[in-house]
């Protein structure tokens, strides 16, 4: 009686199974949560051997610049008095790309760099191309007349002269690369001859001229080495300090506007009415996807995720396979009862069960039931 050698075995290794799952979970409970917070501390630092670093120093998230232009429907009404008449055009789609240089790690927990990005035009997101011709406010003529309000009659006429000489209007027509990245100008060469350092560009005059192939200027950010709670955070910026930020995952809207008006002695300016008019509106955007969202979500997310719910599936795995012997014993000890009791009946009981037995050994008449005995 009760269970066999084989049975017994099973439950037994079952058992030890569940004590090591049960240990093991207990273990995961107490040391999981530090190891995943050293884990993901350790992957998001700036450090050569983080899973991150690659990631910030030639950034794979795909930032988009999207510009809208304000197109100027009726610049000769608008010198005459006018109300300006404008329509939007766009967007104009550029992919930015991001990559860090110069790149060097100081002893107070920071690290210096310099950071260039470059634009490359997206024509399947853009509506339209960058050989669009847009008619747009002439800012260095009309914006350069606005300074030059409250000067003497005789400088102004000298700029009327200027600017007539050198073919100069109010009002471009010019194409989205050229506003964008810039076209050559005789005014900014003779402003620069004559007053260097005016201007931050050189022969030519876009919008974004000094954004695209070049830097952001000197930054030091604290690479959490030491102080996690400071990582990505600016020390300083082109020798600024206390200057605090992270430059990641941003989001930007912002619109440019020209004030304009007519200025007596300036003759481009025509009889312009003051008005603040709008020239272009643009939003910059970046989001992690594709491989790089994968990787981080695996590392960071998944496998920690993982981890939490394996350390209390092993627990509980356990303690259900710790009941497994226990069953097994009780199970054991409740047939041998139940023999030994038999074992203790009287002499009746056992003539009784010895006739019952006999009965089995013959065969039964043809038409009769047998009937169940119980004990």
């Amino acid at each position: 009686m009760g269970c066999s050698a084989k049975a017994r075995w099973a439950a037994g290794a079952l058992g030890v199974a569940g004590l090591l799952c049960a240990v093991l979970g207990a273990v995961m409970i107490v040391m999981v949560p530090s190891l995943i917070k050293q884990q993901v501390l350790k992957n998001v630092r700036i450090d050569p051997s983080s899973l991150s670093f690659n990631m910030w120093k030639e950034i794979p998230i795909p930032f988009y610049l999207s510009v809208y232009f304000f197109d100027v429907m009726n610049p000769s009404e608008i010198l005459k008095g006018e109300k300006p008449q404008v329509r939007e055009r766009g967007p104009y789609v550029y992919r930015e790309f991001r990559h860090k240089s110069n790149i060097t790690f100081n002893n107070n927990d920071t690290v210096s760099f310099l950071e260039y990005r470059t634009f490359q035009f997206q024509p399947s997101k853009s509506h339209g191309s960058e050989s669009d011709y847009i008619v747009m406010p002439n800012i260095l003529v009309l914006g350069a007349a606005v300074m030059m309000e409250n000067k003497p009659m005789t400088l102004k006429l000298i700029m009327t002269l200027a600017f007539t000489t050198l073919g100069e209007r109010a009002f471009m027509n010019r194409t989205v690369g050229e506003i964008m990245w810039g076209y050559k100008d005789p005014l900014v060469n003779l402003i620069n001859k004559y007053f260097p350092g005016m201007f931050p560009f050189k022969d030519k005059f876009g919008l974004f001229a000094e954004l695209n192939n070049s830097d952001s200027g000197l930054f030091t950010v604290f690479t959490g080495v030491q102080n996690i709670s400071r990582i990505h955070l600016v020390d300083k910026w082109n020798g600024l300090s206390k200057v605090t930020g992270i430059p990641m995952n941003c989001s930007v809207k912002l619109q440019l506007s020209l004030y304009m008006k007519s200025v007596a002695g300036i003759g481009q300016t025509g009889k312009i009415e003051p008005v603040v008019l709008p020239l272009l509106w643009f939003a910059e955007s970046g989001a992690m996807e594709g491989e790089t969202l994968h990787t981080f979500y695996t590392q960071l997310v998944l496998m920690p995720k993982v981890m939490h719910y394996a350390q209390y599936v092993l627990l509980a795995l356990g303690c259900v396979l710790l009941l497994v012997p226990v069953i097994c014993q009780i199970r054991s000890q409740e047939k041998c009862y139940l023999f030994w009791s038999s074992s203790k009946k009287g002499s009746k009981d056992k003539e009784a069960i010895q006739a019952y037995s006999e009965s089995l050994m013959t065969s039964a008449p043809k038409g009769s039931v047998l009937q169940e005995a119980k004990l």
